[in-house]
C-alpha cells in the first residue's frame, strides 16, 4: 500500500506550488513557510498498482494543464503539523479523505495525452514531456501519479522518489547528447545565492565529469551549532556516469546536476564540472531540493567569469568562497577532497 497525495485544495493554485516563481519573486524562508502552511494535503490509501476510479481521477488531475476544481469529503478534521524535508516542499495541514468528486473536466493538452497514451517506458515518456516544455516539477507530479510507463508496469511513485527520479531521468537523456558536443574553450565560473545557499560552479575544458561539494556550516540545516568547522561532503561521477545513489548528498546532488546539464545542453558544449555549495546558518529549515535546482539554474542566467587557466579560476573561486561573513573556508580545503581539481591537464599550464 502507499499513500497517494490527492489534489491539495484550491489554495494550491498559482504561487502556492510553483518553486520557479518563488525564486523569481525572491521569496524568503518565512514567506514560503507562510504559503505552504496555508495548503491542505488530503490523503487516501491505494495500492501502488491500483486502477480505481479515484486513481483514474488523480491521473487526469496530474495531467491537466491548469488546477482542477474538486469537492472533497474528509473523514475527520484536518490536523495541522507543518513538516519539512530536504526533498519535498513544506507540507501544511493533512487529512484522510473519504470521497473526492471532480467538478470540472480536466483540460489535458493533446500532446501530453498522446505521450501518456503511447506504450513508452516511464523514462522515455518523462523525457518527451520535458521536451514539450513541461518543467521537472510537473513531470514529477505526472510520474508520481502512475500515468507513465508500459501498461503492465505502471505504478504510483512516492512524491519524494519521483522528484529525484525525474531529475535523474532527464539528466541522463541530456547527458547522452552533451557528451557528443565539443568541449568548452576556457574555464568559466558562475555564481548565485538564495536564502543563504551560495553556489559557485566551475566549468573546465574537458570531457564531461561532475563533482558536487556541499559545505554545511555550523548552525545550518544539517549541522548542529556545536560544530566548530564546516562539514564538507563530496560526490563524483566520471564520463560513464554513476551506478550508485549519491547517498552523501541525496536529492540535492541530482537537482544541481540537472541544472548544470540544462546549461551545457543550451551551450551545446561539454565540460568538466565542479559545483561548490555552501549552506550558511540562516538556512536553518529544509525547504526541498527546488532551492538547489533553482539557484543553480540562476547561476547560469548570470554572465559568468572567463579565465585562461585553472589557477586563475581557482584564485577567483577562493576569493568568492571567503567573501561571506562568519567562518570562511577556501579552495584548498575543497582541493584536498576533490577528484577533479587534483587532476593535471595540459590546459592547467
Amino acid at each position: 500500500m502507499t499513500i497517494l497525495e490527492s489534489v491539495q485544495s484550491d489554495l494550491e493554485l498559482g504561487r502556492f506550488d510553483e518553486p520557479s516563481q518563488w525564486f523569481a519573486q525572491g521569496l524568503g524562508m518565512d514567506d514560503i513557510i507562510d504559503l505552504r502552511s496555508a495548503t491542505l494535503r488530503s490523503k487516501k490509501g491505494e495500492h501502488i498498482k491500483s486502477r480505481s476510479n479515484f486513481v483514474a481521477d488523480m491521473v487526469e488531475i496530474a495531467l491537466a494543464q491548469q488546477p482542477v476544481d474538486v469537492e472533497l469529503t474528509f473523514k475527520s478534521k484536518p490536523s495541522f503539523n507543518l513538516s519539512f524535508s530536504d526533498i519535498l516542499r513544506p507540507i501544511g495541514a493533512s487529512v484522510n479523505m473519504e470521497k473526492m468528486e471532480v467538478t470540472e473536466n480536466p483540460k489535458i493538452p493533446r500532446q501530453v495525452d498522446r505521450i501518456v497514451s503511447d506504450e513508452l517506458k516511464a523514462g522515455e515518456a518523462a523525457h518527451e514531456l520535458y521536451n514539450l516544455g513541461l518543467d521537472v516539477y510537473k513531470v514529477a507530479v505526472i510520474l508520481s501519479s502512475g500515468a507513465l510507463g508500459l501498461r503492465t508496469a505502471q505504478k504510483m511513485v512516492p512524491t519524494r522518489w519521483s522528484i529525484t527520479a525525474t531529475d535523474d531521468i532527464i539528466f541522463k537523456k541530456l547527458a547522452t547528447e552533451i557528451k557528443e558536443y565539443s568541449t568548452i574553450d576556457s574555464f568559466y565560473v558562475y555564481e548565485s545565492s538564495y536564502m543563504d545557499n551560495h553556489f559557485l560552479i566551475l566549468l573546465i575544458p574537458a570531457l564531461f565529469e561532475y563533482e558536487n561539494f556541499e559545505a554545511w556550516f555550523p548552525g545550518s540545516v544539517w549541522t548542529d551549532a556545536f560544530y566548530q568547522r564546516p562539514v564538507i561532503v563530496e560526490e563524483y561521477e566520471g564520463f560513464k556516469g554513476r551506478t550508485q545513489y549519491a547517498a552523501n548528498e541525496g536529492g540535492g546532488y541530482y537537482a544541481a546536476r540537472l541544472a548544470v546539464a540544462e546549461a551545457l545542453h543550451t551551450m551545446k558544449r561539454q565540460a568538466g564540472v565542479v559545483v561548490f555549495r555552501q549552506i550558511h546558518p540562516q538556512y536553518s529549515v529544509p525547504l526541498g531540493v527546488w532551492v538547489v535546482r533553482e539557484t543553480a539554474r540562476d547561476a547560469f542566467r548570470q554572465k559568468g567569469e572567463r579565465f585562461d587557466t585553472k589557477k586563475e579560476a581557482l584564485l577567483y573561486i577562493d576569493a568568492r568562497l571567503r567573501a561571506n561573513e562568519g567562518l570562511r573556508i577556501g579552495i584548498k580545503e575543497y582541493e584536498a577532497l576533490s577528484r577533479i581539481l587534483r587532476q593535471k591537464r595540459l590546459t592547467d599550464f
